[in-house]
């Protein structure tokens, strides 16, 4: 038995919003990991000078790391958005 075209479709668009989801537990789950280092870092620092160049020293990564993670959540909502534009 055969899933009719609006199952296929309601399907499609629950395994996109899965993908949305997990994506974005992923990229939390980066962000508290990023904090977590900084407050390390921080917590070795033997003065304030230190705090402030180590923590300018990571912004580098984190810049590229919300770039990375904003890149893939748009490709992400443009693949539902065209399933919805096909489902239409």
């Amino acid at each position: 038995m055969s899933a009719s075209p609006a199952e296929t479709v309601v399907d499609r668009l629950v395994g996109d919003l899965s993908l949305i989801v997990m994506h974005e537990v992923g990229a939390l789950r980066g962000h508290l990991a990023a904090a977590q280092v900084r407050v390390r870092v921080a917590r070795r620092a033997r003065g304030v000078g230190e705090l402030l160049r180590d923590q300018i020293d990571l912004l580098p990564e984190m810049r590229n790391r919300l770039g990375r993670d904003h890149a893939v959540r748009r490709a992400l909502w443009r693949g539902l958005v065209h399933d919805l534009r096909r489902a239409a």
